[in-house]
């Protein structure tokens, strides 16, 4: 009897074992397929949802593209490098106070290694409608494409 206990306590632990790796297994499969999407990812693509960001005045939507350093200069006054956090934020209040009226990209130039675009962001601010111009850079991150630069004047 206690011959059979311990063989079903060996196999209870053998199966336990073997149910809690594969959540993991599952967790750094989905990891390694995210990555490898990411590889394939073209610039010109990163730029259409920074451009949906922008026009939408969504940060979320250029947030994911942030580097850990970005360098912002904007009509604001706001110029320097920003983590990835403090360039939500302060997008975020950018994007309040110079409403986009109209944006889009009118010219992406896809280097290999310094990707960027430019475009002209129409905006109302205090009740006045103006333009600025945009300028846009990425560099790649390992095998992501990061934002290194963001230029609204």
């Amino acid at each position: 009897m206690k011959k059979i206990f311990k063989i079903r306590l060996i196999l209870f632990m053998i199966l336990l074992t073997i149910s809690s790796s594969y959540p993991q297994q599952n967790n750094l499969t989905t990891k390694f397929n995210e990555k490898t999407k990411n590889q394939n990812i073209s610039s010109s693509h990163i730029f259409n949802s920074i451009e949906q960001g922008i026009v939408k005045g969504e940060v979320s939507l250029l947030s994911a593209y942030f580097n850990n350093q970005t360098y912002f200069s904007l009509s604001n006054g706001i110029n320097g490098y920003y983590s990835s956090n403090q360039a939500f934020y302060l997008l975020e209040d950018f994007f309040k106070l110079f409403k986009v009226i109209s944006f889009r990209f009118n010219n992406i130039k896809e280097h290999k290694s310094n990707p960027y675009a430019t475009g002209v962001y129409f905006y109302e601010y205090k009740g006045k409608r103006a333009a600025a111009q945009v300028y846009v850079s990425l560099t790649r991150v390992g095998n992501n494409w990061k934002i290194t630069q963001i230029t609204i004047n």
